[in-house]
């Protein structure tokens, strides 16, 4: 029977690093695609972090009229 409790306590401990490891992975995926999306729109069209802010703010409704 401890054989057993054993057994089921590596299973869960793989099943939650494994699902720790897939949260990072897809969290370093989202990081550097946003990175690479701000760089390429401020290389190409010269769109800057307080250009998004400021029409984020728009879309929100938190802007000046």
């Amino acid at each position: 029977m401890e054989w057993a409790i054993v057994l089921g306590a590596i299973i869960l401990a793989l099943l939650i690093v494994g699902w720790v490891f897939k949260l990072i992975k897809n969290t370093v995926k989202t990081i550097l695609l946003v990175a690479f999306l701000f760089t390429a729109l401020y290389v190409l069209w010269g769109i800057g972090p307080a250009d998004l802010w400021e029409q984020l703010q728009q879309w929100l409704g938190l802007g000046q009229p």
